[in-house]
């Protein structure tokens, strides 16, 4: 709204600037034609306004589509991703699509979802998510890629985003096919269970291979939970009371650099260095950022240093 305003405020005053231009050809407002067409442009830019609520930062989620290959989780970087929005108290669905990528050698996709608040008495705009209050509902099962169904992976089904939620980023994995069976509950597919313990008798908790990542982590991470000598991976990112504190898993005799930014979309290369010359405590290090004031979220890359 505001910069509709403003940029009718600025055609109006070139308009008016315009006129004073040429001072010996005067020239009847009412009848000029440069005049009408002015004024039929102003009344244009005042209907636009009427049709729209007040634009607010997008939604952002992002993650990882995986899918399952010779016993293996890969992860996907190619295709176009589709994600359908649903009122749950009716209305169109909304639809955004984006393709798919290696970003940041981590992630598959970053999709945004524009969001508004509707002013009293304007018709809503149509294909983005409104901010009320209370909050709306909306439906977000349905994703394809190229055609082909995803599921969610441990996100929810719903939204219900509110003025706290403007500009947001959620992580948001997704799998291409069926969920993999999983008769015991403990989320280890069954399938790769007996591929790598012969039987279903382990659990996500536990350790079997004693190199201090769990099982369910080295699942989800797509490592061997029998080999020690686990690939190089962030096992996990979270808050504690002095920081955030980021652990992956280290190899003997090496040393890391640990680098961070506040958008999802700077390369890599320019990412803010935290610290260099980590050494190596394997199986397992933990690194706590401390200074994470000034930034609601950050993300993080582990490099290895020569």
């Amino acid at each position: 709204m505001v910069r509709l305003i403003e940029a009718v405020k600025h055609n109006a005053t070139f308009l008016r600037a315009a006129d004073g231009d040429a001072p010996s050809r005067r020239i009847d407002s009412g009848r000029s034609p440069f005049r009408r067409l002015a004024l039929a442009v102003l009344l244009a830019l005042a209907a636009v306004t009427t049709q729209a609520g007040i634009p607010e930062p997008d939604l952002v989620w992002y993650g990882k589509v995986l899918t399952t290959a010779d016993n293996a989780t890969v992860r996907l970087t190619s295709g176009t991703l589709a994600w359908r929005i649903e009122p749950v108290s009716g209305g169109p669905a909304m639809v955004f699509a984006t393709q798919l990528t290696n970003l940041n050698g981590q992630f598959s996709f970053m999709l945004r979802v524009p969001c508004e608040t509707p002013e009293p008495g304007q018709s809503a705009s149509t294909n983005i998510v409104n901010l009320t209050a209370p909050a709306s509902r909306y439906r977000r099962l349905t994703v394809m890629l190229d055609g082909q169904p995803l599921t969610l992976i441990g996100a929810t089904n719903e939204i219900a985003p509110t003025f706290a939620d403007r500009g947001r980023t959620e992580r948001v994995d997704l799998r291409l096919g069926a969920p993999p069976v999983d008769a015991d509950g403990d989320g280890l597919a069954d399938a790769w269970e007996m591929q790598y313990f012969g039987n279903l008798n382990q659990n996500g908790a536990g350790d079997f291979d004693g190199d201090g990542v769990s099982n369910l982590r080295e699942y989800r991470a797509g490592t061997n939970p029998t080999d020690p000598h686990s690939l190089f991976e962030v096992v996990e990112i979270s808050k504690v009371p002095n920081g955030i504190a980021i652990q992956w898993s280290s190899q003997p005799e090496r040393r890391y650099r640990v680098k961070r930014t506040d958008s999802l979309v700077t390369p890599a290369a320019n990412y803010t260095v935290v610290k260099s010359q980590v050494a190596a405590t394997p199986p397992l290090n933990v690194f706590i950022d401390t200074n994470t004031l000034g930034s609601a979220q950050f993300f993080y890359l582990i490099e290895i240093e020569d």
